[in-house]
């Protein structure tokens, strides 16, 4: 047997250097476990706005791609909807230059001698409401070698408010000056030019009427044109 001496002092700081290394462990545990948990949560926020990058970038292409393909029907329809209307215009000039050649086959007394004609008439609406750009070709049918001087009425027929208006051409277009157009061809001569229509004014015709020189004289040919659909249609729409 040994004989060991008591010593308060010695056991307590046995005892102080234990829980002070359990503290230290407990304290370093604390620490490490935070800084593993940190570090998993800013790989995990990485991945997730990784992904989110990634998924914005393909829902924006698809959203490009869609614009795309929209905007490539659209031009389609349009350019489709062009051509309806040209074919069209072509239809109404024909029936117009058959009744006129039919006119200057009879026997009758021909007020129209020479076979004056209106070829084709288009409106194309342009990028301001109610702004347009017309066509419209005078012809002589009849083979003489006889140039045709004259003049043109052209008057655009429609509504606004509610009530029946008359429009001439001069009114609503900057290049014409005057009510009466002069014409002068031997053979064709087409009006082209920009009309500019009054807000709350809806075409439905245009009323055409050629006259010579002779201001005693009948008027040698007069027709009343339908206004495209195409183009009151964008007047209304946009």
């Amino acid at each position: 047997m040994r004989i060991i001496p008591h010593s308060p002092l010695a056991s307590a700081m046995r005892w102080l250097l234990l829980l002070l290394a359990f503290a230290l462990s407990v304290g370093a545990a604390y620490f490490a476990g935070g800084y593993v948990t940190r570090e998993k949560y800013q790989s995990l926020e990485a991945s997730i706005g990784a992904q989110q990058a990634q998924t914005t970038t393909e829902l924006s292409r698809q959203l490009a791609q869609l614009r795309t393909s929209a905007e490539v029907d659209r031009q389609s329809m349009e350019d489709l909807r062009q051509l309806v209307m040209t074919q069209k215009a072509q239809i109404s000039a024909s029936e117009r230059d058959l009744r006129v050649y039919k006119d200057l086959l009879s026997p009758n007394v021909k007020t129209n001698p020479l076979g004056i004609s209106f070829g084709i008439f288009t409106v194309l609406p342009l990028k301001e409401t109610g702004h347009f750009n017309y066509s419209l070709t005078v012809q002589k049918l009849s083979t003489k070698e006889t140039d045709f001087a004259g003049s043109l009425e052209f008057r655009i027929i429609g509504q606004q408010g509610g009530e029946s208006l008359q429009l001439s051409l001069y009114q609503v277009s900057s290049q014409v000056t005057m009510p009466s157009i002069p014409l002068s061809f031997k053979y064709f001569q087409t009006l082209e030019g920009d009309m500019t229509l009054p807000v709350g004014f809806v075409p439905k015709s245009v009323e055409l009427v050629v006259k010579t020189l002779d201001k005693k004289a009948l008027p040698l040919v007069a027709a009343e044109l339908d206004w495209p659909v195409s183009a009151s249609r964008a007047n209304n729409t946009r």
